[in-house]
């Protein structure tokens, strides 16, 4: 069978561990858009960085994909400022050529940089499968393999977990003593730091200029968001206010292919956050939560707006979800986890994308913004659903059946994952996918 990875920084030092075992039975290709980041196992094809000058005429594709999708989900194009699209056309032409002259089984790889997305949306065109190994949140230490750029898991391990576990988990979360890895404070050392840097930077200088921001633009950036972030801080609460119904939108860190790709109808976040406090009635207060790690979601005009307001509050960094949970009425998250906190705690929940977590009635998809209003209401009324002891299990297990044992972390972040154990487990997942 024919194997295609897809090159991601760091990550591709997992994919190549596991291909090094895969090649045993399979011929193993890649893509790459950064050399710096080459694999070392199977046929490598390095699509040359294109010209500085690059026109629209060298670059006409022929190819009829979601060009404007993948462009409104791009980094570099939301937050870095970079001006020309003609590179997505150039790279579009070669990813469609070497996909052509492989005609792979399968592709796997993350969905979160523009090579990947095109590389998905010509996997559409071609009718081969794309898989992104990607933590499934909970239970912890899984993870799934999502088709394509959404968050719909494909086959899964078919673990059950036994009633005992599922109630244990179950009751860590509701009292929220248990969190996610990706949440889970990863050291890494000051000398690894520089290191990663200096690479990026020598990579920049090479070329990359299409995942890379140039090193003044970061600069200019990061001092902005600072700057943001203090003026945040100047107009956030610390509490919830009694005798008022609550809801609490959380924020997603961005840039993020959880919301920019998974939630891309819903990315810009200061416009989702102004259609939700529309929704606010009389004796309502939205809070508007801002992620721990905040990078670049939280701006000037959303900081205006909520300071115009005495029904929308924002509150303060060190201000955690443990100190609030039970306090809130209603959640609303675009592809949060969040939603499996509240389905396992009973909590009210509604989402704006629609996933695995909606198969549980107590989390609703809302298909437009309107629709939270039918949900206050039902929740003033005492007739918003509540799962049982016994639908949560079930809901727990279609999670645990639709992952597998193992960590999909990047070497970087995590060296245990290309441990022994660690790929073991993920070959026995890879494994049950490609094995038909």
């Amino acid at each position: 069978m024919k194997l295609l990875f897809i090159e991601n920084r760091y990550k591709t030092y997992l994919f190549d561990a596991i291909a090094k075992e895969l090649q045993k039975e399979h011929q193993i290709f890649w893509i790459v858009q950064n050399p710096e980041f080459s694999p070392v196992v199977g046929e490598v094809n390095v699509i040359k960085f294109p010209k500085n000058d690059i026109n629209e005429d060298e670059v006409k594709s022929n190819l009829e994909i979601d060009f404007e999708g993948i462009i409104q989900s791009d980094r570099q194009q939301n937050y870095f400022k970079k001006k020309s699209t003609n590179y997505f056309y150039y790279y579009a032409n070669q990813i469609d050529e070497i996909i052509t002259k492989i005609q792979p089984d399968f592709v796997f790889g993350e969905s979160t940089a523009f090579h990947e997305l095109l590389t998905i949306e010509i996997c559409k065109k071609n009718k081969i499968l794309y898989l992104t190994p990607s933590s499934c949140r909970y239970p912890v230490g899984r993870f799934s393999f999502y088709k394509y750029n959404t968050l719909e898991p494909y086959k899964g391990s078919d673990e059950l977990l036994d009633e005992d576990d599922a109630i244990n988990i179950i009751e860590s979360i509701e009292n929220r003593v248990l969190k996610p890895d990706y949440m889970k404070k990863i050291k890494v050392s000051k000398s690894k730091i520089v290191g990663n840097k200096l690479k990026i930077i020598k990579s920049y200088y090479k070329g990359e200029k299409y995942n890379t921001p140039s090193p003044q633009v970061k600069y200019k950036l990061e001092h902005q968001k600072n700057k943001t972030i203090e003026a945040w801080e100047e107009i956030a609460d610390r509490e919830i206010a009694k005798g008022k119904f609550s809801v609490l939108y959380p924020m997603q860190m961005q840039p993020e292919a959880n919301i920019d790709v998974w939630g891309r109808k819903h990315r810009d976040q200061f416009t989702t956050i102004v259609k939700i406090h529309k929704q606010m009635g009389e004796g309502d207060v939205l809070y508007i939560k801002p992620n721990p790690k905040s990078k670049y979601e939280l701006t000037d005009d959303l900081i205006t707006y909520i300071s115009r307001y005495n029904n929308i509050v924002a509150l303060q960094h060190t201000v955690s979800m443990d100190a609030i949970f039970k306090n809130i009425d209603l959640f609303v998250t675009v592809t949060g986890t969040i939603a499996i906190e509240c389905i396992l705690a009973n909590k009210p929940i509604v989402t704006l994308v629609k996933t695995i977590n909606n198969t549980s009635n107590n989390c609703l998809f809302a298909e437009s913004y309107n629709a939270i209003n039918e949900y206050k209401e039902m929740i003033k009324k005492d007739v918003f659903p509540k799962s049982t002891k016994q639908e949560k299990i079930d809901y727990l297990n279609r999670l645990n059946r639709s992952s597998f044992k193992g960590s999909d972390a990047d070497p970087f972040s995590k060296k245990e994952a290309v441990s022994d154990e660690n790929i073991g487990l993920m070959m026995k997942a890879f494994n049950k996918v490609i094995n038909l």
